[in-house]
Parts: structure tokens; sequence; C-alpha cells
């Protein structure tokens, strides 16, 4: 007698378990239908929210598009700019006393331990700059 009893109190337990499951599924299910209504009504002066979504889309796209615009101009230029630096030739006798001053000056000509590299390196770092920017300005 006590199994069937205890039997029958499981069951009225499983039983209300599953309709407390049940109630939450349809609650869930019932929340989830309205926010998905929701999503396709009007929202904003007659604007579903789609829609709002595809003009921000087409405005980001736009943007996107003006700014590959300007980096392939830049571009454009930088290849111009290149081709011209390219095509401009080195004057020879600067090339050439560029080439004889690194030769005479540059400090790894020198001994490893000699006491007046750090003199040598710092010139020829000033000097190489400014023989550098002379050239780029050609």
């Amino acid at each position: 007698m006590a199994t069937l009893v205890g039997g029958l109190v499981l069951a009225l337990l499983l039983l209300g378990l599953g309709l407390l499951i049940r109630k939450a599924l349809r609650g869930a299910w019932a929340v989830l239908r309205s926010l998905w209504q929701r999503l396709q009504r009007p929202h904003r002066g007659g604007v579903t929210l789609r829609a709002l979504r595809l003009s921000r889309s087409r405005a980001y796209a736009r943007f996107e598009g003006e700014r590959a615009a300007l980096l392939a101009a830049e571009v454009a230029r930088l290849r111009v700019e290149l081709r011209l630096a390219r095509i401009a030739p080195a004057e020879p006798r600067f090339q050439r006393a560029k080439r004889e001053f690194a030769r005479r000056f540059h400090p790894d000509r020198l001994p490893p331990r000699s006491p007046d590299r750090r003199i040598r390196v710092a010139m020829f770092q000033e000097y190489w700059a400014v023989l550098r920017g002379i050239e780029r300005d050609g």
C-alpha cells in the first residue's frame, strides 16, 4: 500500500512539474512572439526597425565608399610621386661625393676600440642626415 501511495505522489509531482514547464514555455513563446511582432510593426514615425537598420547600413556604405575613394586618390598620387622619383636622375657628382664621404668617414672603418669612435659616429650621423636631405630635396 505504501508503494502505491508513493507511486501516486511521484506521478502527481511529475504531472505538476510537466504543467509548470508547459506554462513557462508558453509564456516564453508569447514573449518571443510579441517581440517579433514589435520588430515588424512601424516604430518611430511609421518606420520599421528593419528600415532604420537598412538606412543606417546605406549611410555607412556611402561613408566607406567616400573613404575608399579618398584612399584610392592618395595611392594614385603616391604612385605618381614614386614614378617621378625613380625617373629623376641623381646628379653623378653628388653621388660620387656622398660615396667618397662614406668611404673615408664611416665609423665602421675604425677599429672597434678606437678612442675617437664616438665622435666619428656622431659626426657621421649628423652629416649623413644633411646629405640625405640634400638628396631628397634634389
